[in-house]
């Protein structure tokens, strides 16, 4: 009987003195609420001016998990965020890796960007005063918007915009140094270094070192040459 009593008591102390392994129980709502607020400061990066995250249902009404607090890394792809995509959560506790789980994600991300106020034609210089600043979703664009100060840099349309249309880098491109049908100086050089200049329209864009088509219209005919400067074409004979 003694040894029984000894027994208890011995295990009476190891219970009240071993640590207690806590869990705490996580509804659905609640780890909602952690992804949408972790995506919303990932997308602070882009230098957005507000977000809008909507995390999905999840087959779960609520989890376990250790005691302590909780954070979550969402897994990203890649930068080209699109409107609704299923993500990869990786869940920690007190900084230590718990588990992962998947949930879909819908994102709308607001800023101000330009837009085409009137048709903007392809090949040429993008006006300024064919622009203005609209805030609009830019999900699926995050690092392609321009800004009016971009478009004051003359940047050149690569398609046509439209009214309303988000003007992006993907279709702009720094303006050359010959732009597609502008007015250029031809310069004809023969071996003897004889040098004749005549106005031509450029067919095509280029930058320096670029060959490009240019007509002459008094003498109706196209000729090859090197860019050589801004608005300026050589032509070897």
């Amino acid at each position: 009987m003694k040894k029984v009593i000894k027994t208890l008591l011995i295990l009476s102390i190891f219970l009240t003195t071993a640590p207690l392994c806590l869990a705490q129980e996580v509804s659905a709502e609640k780890f909602k609420t952690i992804v949408a607020n972790q995506a919303k400061k990932d997308l602070l990066k882009y230098d957005i001016d507000e977000a809008e995250v909507t995390v999905g249902q999840i087959p779960l009404s609520s989890f376990t998990l250790p005691d302590g607090k909780i954070s979550v890394e969402i897994v990203y792809t890649s930068d080209n965020i699109t409107a609704r995509e299923f993500k990869k959560i990786n869940i920690s506790v007190n900084g230590k890796y718990a588990r992962t789980y998947y949930a879909p994600i819908e994102t709308k991300a607001y800023k101000l960007v330009a837009v085409a106020k009137e048709v903007i034609q392809r090949d040429k210089i993008i006006p300024l005063q064919s622009v203005e600043l609209r805030k609009m979703n830019v999900v699926g664009n995050l690092n392609n918007t321009v800004n009016l100060n971009d478009i004051s840099k003359e940047l050149v349309a690569k398609k046509v915009f439209y009214p309303g249309e988000m003007i992006t880098r993907r279709y702009t491109t720094a303006k050359p140094d010959i732009v597609k049908n502008a007015m250029v100086t031809v310069n004809f050089r023969t071996g003897a270094d004889l040098n004749v200049a005549v106005e031509g329209t450029a067919l095509m864009q280029g930058n320096i070192g670029d060959t490009i088509q240019v007509k002459n219209k008094r003498f109706n005919k196209i000729y090859t040459g090197e860019v050589t400067g801004i608005n300026q074409v050589l032509v070897r004979i």
